[in-house]
């Protein structure tokens, strides 16, 4: 057995996205494979700008991105057809744990004010450029 946990991403402590593990076949999130995260610099676009209304100061260029204090805490997954031990779930790692399986009350306000605050562009309520919504947007949780 497997789990079908919630993979969620923090930053300052902070859950900014959620995604739910399908059980069910899919392009992005299959149970028996690992995750894994990218970030990238977004260069300005008018769909990434809200329609020019974010605007960027090019003489302050060049632009670079860094990560300080970053630590990853999850099932390393080695190359190889079988999954590792640490993706059973036994309840002896973090994940497993009932606290890990849903954010309490503070962290659901926590991540509602960034999406209401901080998140300039979604590109799963982007209807412009994704009329139909992307597939992963369906296996996100309602607070992300």
């Amino acid at each position: 057995m497997y789990s079908t946990a919630v993979c969620r991403f923090f930053v300052d402590k902070v859950a900014i996205r959620e995604y739910r593990n399908s059980a069910k076949p899919n392009k992005f999130f299959p149970i028996m494979k690992p995750m894994y995260v990218f970030s990238s610099i977004w260069n300005a676009d008018d769909w990434a700008t809200r329609g020019g209304l974010e605007k960027t100061d090019w003489t302050k260029g060049p632009f670079v991105s860094s990560y300080s204090d970053f630590t990853a805490d999850a099932c390393a997954w080695p190359s190889g057809p079988a999954p590792p031990a640490c993706a059973a779930a036994t309840g002896d790692s973090w994940w497993d744990q009932p606290p890990a399986w849903a954010l309490d009350d503070g962290q659901r306000r926590d991540s509602g004010w960034v999406a209401r605050n901080l998140v300039i562009y979604d590109y799963c309520g982007d209807r412009k450029r994704f009329p139909t919504v992307p597939e992963e947007c369906a296996l996100r949780t309602t607070t992300s």
